[in-house]
């Protein structure tokens, strides 16, 4: 049985589609890495600050970790779209979007802990809150890991396979 020919007209339409997805894919990129070098320079000179003025050395030291982590997460969304370049992008795009899920949960879990330990007196009803938003996202991490070692023994059983 033969496959019905496309017409002419789909296919070039399709064949422009994908040129101009390729187009906005490489923005992006360059975009992503635009922002992370702002970010990373922005890291390193709250790093610069909080060497030479350490006067507040908490809040220094939430900033750096704060801008790094960004950077981090902007990096991997950069590794996606490299990713989707290449041939296998069908399961292995999943694990740069859980990466970064990773990083942005850590992240939020860090400052978190350092508003709680930094707040002074904080009302007993916040603290709860605190609480269970950092027992929620702790429980998130551990099945976003969970999903990475999942992934990737299932890729390594294709592989066996």
């Amino acid at each position: 049985m033969k496959k019905p020919r496309r017409p002419w007209l789909d296919i070039f339409f399709q064949e422009q589609f994908l040129r101009v997805e390729r187009f906005l894919y490489i923005l992006v990129a360059v975009l992503i890495l635009m922002a992370s070098a702002v970010v990373i320079y922005d890291g390193a000179k709250a790093l610069y600050n909080l060497i030479v003025d350490s006067h507040d050395f908490t809040h220094g030291l939430l900033k750096v970790m704060d801008r790094f982590l960004l950077a981090l997460m902007f990096l991997e969304i950069l590794h996606t779209v490299q990713i989707i370049f290449g041939e296998e992008h069908h399961l292995a795009c999943v694990e740069p979007f859980i990466m970064v899920a990773i990083i942005a949960s850590v992240r939020r879990l860090l400052i978190l802990s350092f508003e709680i330990s930094h707040a002074g007196q904080v009302p007993i009803e916040r603290l709860k809150m605190f609480l269970i938003e950092m027992f929620i996202i702790g429980v998130l991490i551990i099945c976003l890991v969970g999903a990475v070692i999942f992934l990737r023994r299932s890729r390594e059983r294709r592989r066996q396979d």
